[in-house]
Parts: C-alpha cells; structure tokens; sequence
C-alpha cells in the first residue's frame, strides 16, 4: 500500500522548535503539500533491517519524510502494547510511526528536530481518532495475538512475544473488539486465553519451552508487564520488529534466577545486550554478568525503531592535545550515569543543554552508552557535534552493556564477589566492548564495582584502544585496588565513587593535593552523582574555585589524565634505570 492511503496532510504538529520552524505558515503549508504529493507519487520503498555480523542491534531504513504520531498518554496499559507491536511491525520496512509522551523531560519532539536526527512529526492523533492508526497500517502485520492478563499481567509479556513471532499485534478481547467495532478485520492467529497460568515461572517457562528456539537471541526485552512503574511500549517496537522476547523475571527469587539463566545461556555471548531493566539492579545486572551479557538501561527508552533508522555514521570529535606533564595534582571529574540509554534521552538532554553556558569552562568527563551507535546514532551524534574540547566522554559501566563483574554490596539475589569467572565468556564480552570503543571513539571504560585479576588482563588483552579504567570501589572496600598491566593500562581506583556533596568532594581534593611532594606528579580520579546537587554548573564552579586559589591542581580530561599518568610512570621507569 501506498504510505498512509488516509495522509492527513496539513496536521503538521504545532510544537515544532524553533530552531527548526520554518519562516512563515505559507512556507509550512507549502511544505507539508510538497510532502503530501511526493508520498502519494511512489509506492513505499522496500527497506529491511540490516544487521551486520557482530552488532547486537540492528539497522533500519531511513525514516520516511515525515512521521504519523500518537502520544501513548492516551493509551491504556493493553494498548501500549498492541500500539507498540504496530510501530515495530510498520517500522521494520520503513520507520513511519512514532510514539510520543508528553511527559518527556527533554519535550516530547526535542529529538526529533534535533538537527543531527531531522524527523518531521505529523501532528498526534486525536485520542478519539487513535484506532485509524491501526486501520492505516493494518497491512503491516498478519493478525492478533489474544491474551488476558487480568489474573496473570506475565501474559502481556507472552503474547508481545508470541506476535513478535507471528508479525501480529497482542491484544485483549476488549481492544479487539474495538478494533473489530471499528471495521479493522485482522484474523486471530493464536489464542492465549485459555491459559491458566498462575504466575511468572510457569509463564516465561512455557514461552522458553514453546517460542524461545524461534525468538531472536541477540537480544531481549526485559519489561515489568504490571503495575504503575510497567514497560509497556519502551523498546517494545524494537521487540515486535526483530521477533525477540519480553520476559520479567526476578533475580532474587531461586527458580526464577535460574529460568532467566536458561535465557542469558542461549543468548550469543559477546553479541548479545538485555534491553530494559530488572526487578533490582545488582539481582539482575550480576545474574546477566555470569553468561557475559550486558544490561542497556532502557525501560524509558522511546521509538527504537526510529532513532535506529538511517546513517549510522558517528562523528567522533577530535581529542586536543593533551598538556605537559608537571608537578602538580592532576583530577578527573566523571558524570555518572550514561551506561543508561534513557538517561541519555531524557535527562541528560536536559542538563547537557541547561548547562551549555558553563560547559567548556573547564574539563568534564560524561558516561554515555556505546550501544547508541546502534540503536540511536542521531542522539549520539548531537552530545558529539555539540561538545566543547572540554568535554570528554567515557564508556559507562562497564563496557557495552551494564555489567557488574565483581559486586561489593550484598543483596538479595547478588552475592559478594566475582560474577564472571568463566574466561572465555570475559574474553567475548571485551572484544565485544571492544568493536564499540572503535566504533564510537570512546577510550576510557568506567566499571562497578571491581574486576578480578583474569578480569584485568582480560581488558587489556582484548582492548587495544583502551588508555584507561576507572574502578568504582562502590563500597570504599579497601580490597579494591588500582593496578597497572602488563601493557600499560591502567585501572584507577576512584577515591570517591559517587560523590554528592561539594564539600566532600572539595575537602578530598584538599586532601590529595596536601600529599604533593613537588618532586612529581599524583593523579586523582571521582565520579558525581549525577542525581545529586553535584550538576554539572555546580562542579564547574568547584573547578574554577580551585583554579582560582591553587595552581598546582589542574582538571583534566580523562583521556588526558591517563595520558599523562601513563608519561609519569614511564618518567619514573626512566629515572630507575
């Protein structure tokens, strides 16, 4: 079919940024018409996904000229998830629907008219007229999934699953007949109804055992399918576009921990990342940990299928040149928490651009996601494109994909100790980290909460590109230890691994720089807390007291910081000889 037989052509959307608005309401108008003609002159271009060898998440076409929308606030639970299996069916081909949320701290359409993504929005649909989505991409998929998810919600997950499989929408029997009411004939292909399933063992049992060989492994979708704080749309699009599975299962429980093994263990290590999150975070991040399979916080996350379509062509920006090395104290400043892609969507956005009149001010160092480079490499592209030389950024936790290869906080479901005890699994997961710091540019990995000696050598065998690790020393256990390979890398021990007080954070500076001998250098490395009063404005103005009362403690780039620790200890290896 042609794309949207019904184009709403003049619902251009009002909220347009400025940055992007054109001049005049003639020019809109002559615009969206333009649009509207060109649309209706060619037949849908046959796009498909692509996705090369040893890349955990696919590509999609480039996005058509301009995108149907629909804000998911007016959408129940069940309909968020049948809305989102649409988007990632009619996606799949071509990116032609987005979902939107008012409530996006960023603004709903930021992105969108972000020049680096340059996505024109059809205004939202009208929450009377939501069920003309579906009648317009109703080609798109081959029928209904039913489910009831009224004694067990673990069903929404099985039937996201199963229609992902049978590129078909999950539905109730109230939407369907919605949908039937409405004239929208789609046969149902399989009927989970029946199903009396008492909870989330047997349920996910029965999808390992019925769906699981036929679902794609390269990556799931970890999504709580009940309550207030439920996924029911995030990433889901992605789900439905690719045929892989939607599964909650909680850590902390023995036979549930045990299931989700069965999952990580036929997931491709080394190619394989968890999208979404887990019932809590060191139960599921360290269970992932042990098959060497990384978590990408995403449970937020909006329109993977969107931002995942087009030119994946990153625009690494250039590195200054590191200064000389003196006798003085040297300091990296980190910003947690960019291992997490909704972060990076919406809140960091936000204080990235709050932020822009102090930035370049002096050296800050930000986690960001190397997984971007797939699923959102326009988003990536505007953090790069908008940097100052000041701005460094770092692989969050702890390579591609949030893992956790020794935890120093017990916790139901995640023991003390070592998570990833298998080498070759380790092996596969830093060559795998590997592949993104090439392909993103990123040379400095930051890790929780430790790694093991095999762990060690394991990054710097299987990551030339590395200058540097920061260990997090959650605990401020004084096991964990800085240490040095036998390459060179090395792994620096934080001194505060997320600080959120000035004063703590200004009198340990204090404190370091007491311990200067001027006879050479000392290098002192912190993480903030990006949810603390700890803002980047804040630190800046830390950085500048400083500079202002003591030249002998310099901010550094964390790039340059390891630089310039790897020129002392080759200065003092010099000297010994």
């Amino acid at each position: 079919m042609l794309y949207n037989e019904r184009r709403r052509e003049l619902r251009i959307s009002s909220k347009t940024p400025t940055l992007q608005r054109p001049e005049s309401i003639a020019r809109i108008l002559l615009t969206a018409t333009c649009l509207a003609i060109a649309t209706h002159a060619a037949a849908e271009p046959p796009g498909a996904i692509d996705w090369p060898e040893g890349q955990a998440l696919p590509r999609l076409p480039a996005p058509a000229n301009m995108l149907e929308t629909i804000d998911v606030g007016i959408l129940t639970h069940d309909e968020q998830l049948t809305f989102s299996a649409l988007v990632g069916h009619a996606n799949r081909r071509q990116p032609r629907i987005a979902l939107l949320n008012h409530r996006s701290e960023e603004g709903p359409e930021t992105w969108f008219y972000t020049p680096t993504v340059g996505i024109q929005l059809a205004q939202p649909i009208s929450e009377s007229d939501k069920y003309s989505l579906i009648a317009d991409f109703a080609g798109e998929v081959a029928g209904v999934v039913l489910y009831d998810a009224e004694l067990n919600p673990h069903m929404r997950n099985l039937a996201a699953t199963v229609a992902a499989l049978r590129k078909a929408l999950p539905v109730t029997r109230e939407v369907y007949g919605k949908l039937q009411e409405r004239g929208i004939s789609l046969p149902v292909l399989e009927d989970l109804t029946s199903l009396t399933f008492a909870g989330p063992f047997e349920t996910y049992q029965h999808l390992y055992d019925a769906y699981w060989p036929s679902c794609e492994k390269r990556f799931i979708v970890s999504a709580r399918p009940e309550g207030r704080g439920g996924d029911y749309h995030h990433t889901r699009d992605l789900a439905a576009a690719c045929g892989a599975a939607a599964l909650w299962l909680d850590a902390r429980i023995p036979r549930e921990r045990e299931l989700f093994g069965k999952f990580l263990a036929d997931m491709p290590v080394g190619n394989a990342v968890i999208l979404g999150w887990h019932a809590t975070e060191r139960s599921g991040v360290t269970t992932a940990t042990r098959y060497g399979i990384g978590t990408m916080p995403s449970d937020h996350f909006m329109n993977a299928t969107v931002f995942a379509g087009g030119s994946h062509e990153i625009q690494i920006p250039p590195t200054p040149k590191t200064p000389p090395l003196e006798n003085k104290l040297y300091v990296a400043l980190f910003l947690s928490d960019g291992d997490n892609i909704q972060y990076v969507q919406h809140a960091m956005r936000r204080k990235w651009d709050r932020s822009a009149a102090v930035r370049g001010q002096q050296p800050l160092n930000w986690t960001i996601a190397p997984g971007l480079v797939d699923v959102a490499p326009g988003i990536l592209n505007y953090y790069y494109s908008t940097a100052t030389p000041n701005d460094c950024f770092v692989c969050g936790p702890s390579g591609m994909g949030y893992t956790m290869p020794v935890n120093t906080l017990l916790e139901p479901g995640a023991p003390l100790g070592s998570t990833l005890n298998d080498e070759a699994r380790m092996d596969a997961y830093a060559k795998f980290t590997s592949r993104y710091l090439q392909r993103t540019g990123l040379r400095v990995v930051t890790v929780w909460d430790d790694l093991t000696a095999m762990q060690r050598q394991s990054f710097a065998a299987n990551c030339p590109e590395l200058l540097g690790v920061t260990v997090q020393n959650f605990r401020d256990d004084p096991a964990v230890a800085s240490s040095v390979a036998e390459n060179g890398l090395r792994f620096e021990k934080l001194i505060i691994p997320y600080a959120g007080s000035y004063d703590d954070l200004r009198r340990s500076i204090e404190a370091e720089h007491a311990k200067l001998d001027g006879n050479s250098p000392r290098f002192a490395a912190y993480q903030a807390d990006i949810w603390s009063p700890l803002q980047p404005e804040r630190l800046v103005e830390l950085m500048n007291e400083f500079k202002r009362k003591n030249p002998q403690i310099e901010f550094v780039r964390a790039d340059h910081y390891f630089e310039l620790q790897r020129e002392s200890r080759q200065r003092v290896e010099v000297g010994g000889k």
